[in-house]
């Protein structure tokens, strides 16, 4: 059961850790504004020059192939619904990362995800 944990919880922090990321890198780049197709090419070069979506990007493709990884030695009915610790790191790394503002509704939302893991982990 450990292993099983720690392979959750390592994969839901890359998986978390990418998407924060990401909006980083976008929040560097502004709101996308495309009018056309030919808007498109432009973005993309903007886009793929950005270290921080790279880098949101390299770990989201390092999660996919840790997921394979955690699929082939779990059962997917045991580990998938864990995979909702993705959502309690997101809202924690916005949180004190980027300096978002929680309202409480996102505070009980976190709090009843962790509870239902907890269920999920409970025998």
């Amino acid at each position: 059961m450990r292993n099983l944990i720690f392979w959750i919880v390592f994969y839901t922090l890359i998986l978390a850790s990418s998407q924060i990321l990401l909006k980083v890198g976008t929040s560097q780049l502004g709101s996308f504004n495309v009018k056309g197709i030919g808007d498109i090419f432009p973005l993309l070069l903007v886009i793929i020059r950005n270290p921080m979506i790279i880098l949101g990007t390299v770990l989201m493709a390092s999660s996919f192939f840790l997921w394979l990884y955690i699929l082939s030695w779990f059962k997917i009915g045991q580990v998938f619904p864990m995979t909702a610790l993705v959502y309690v790191f997101v809202a924690l790394m916005s949180y004190f990362l980027l300096g978002e503002r929680l309202s409480m509704g996102h505070y009980f939302g976190v709090a009843l995800v962790t509870a239902g893991i907890v269920f999920l982990l409970y025998k």
